[in-house]
């Protein structure tokens, strides 16, 4: 008897980290999308074990500089070319307490899992792509308009963070524009993609 209940207890406890780690709300900014937004986004809050959404929720949201993010009217995004990176190109290891990724080899796929050549700039990407910290379910590169977009499913504990990275091609670094919690980046609408620059690059 005393075993269940403290099963139960530590059970009560893990439940409540969950709801405090994994349902936290988002802080919504005040800016004008028409004067400092970067991008504006499509995220499918799709249906995740760790969310425990049982449908897809479609939101709409604009970026600034500073990893700020506001709602926003729906919109229809850009054309965009979409390519996947396979699993296996990066290894995770461990290395003074840290998840870290080595880049094993660059690949690409198409929307119809075609794989494609990797030109010069998508290599630079890889390589910044290795710096990143924790292990990664799922790299996707958009590009769209001159520009290309990171998008990343990381694998953390209690948590599933999805980053939006935008690549500075003249300072060769990712800048982190926005990170979500199980949500999927699906569409994009360049607005001012040189604000970006007041961001952190990463």
């Amino acid at each position: 008897m005393k075993r269940i209940v403290l099963f139960l207890a530590v059970l009560a406890i893990l439940m409540g980290l969950y709801m405090v780690f994994c349902t936290r709300g988002y802080h919504y900014d005040e800016f004008d999308p028409e004067k400092e937004g970067i991008v504006d986004v499509i995220v499918n809050a799709s249906a995740s074990v760790m969310s425990n959404r049982k449908e897809s929720e479609i939101r709409y949201y604009s970026l600034a500089s500073g990893e700020r993010i506001r709602l926003t009217a729906a919109f229809e995004p850009d054309t965009a070319a979409t390519y996947t990176v396979p699993y296996g190109c990066f290894k995770s290891y461990i290395d003074r307490n840290k998840v870290l990724s080595r880049l094993d080899h660059m690949a690409l796929e198409d929307e119809n899992r075609n794989q494609i050549p990797v030109n010069d700039t998508q290599a630079k990407i890889f390589h910044r792509i290795a710096e990143l910290e924790h292990s990664m379910f799922d790299i996707r590169l958009i590009e769209t308009g001159g520009q290309t977009f990171v998008f990343l499913e990381l694998n953390v504990n209690l948590w599933t963070p999805c980053c939006l990275y935008w690549y500075d091609c003249e300072a060769d670094a990712l800048v982190l524009l926005q990170k979500w919690d199980a949500e999927e980046v699906v569409g994009l609408r360049l607005r001012n993609i040189a604000l970006a620059k007041q961001g952190s690059s990463h």
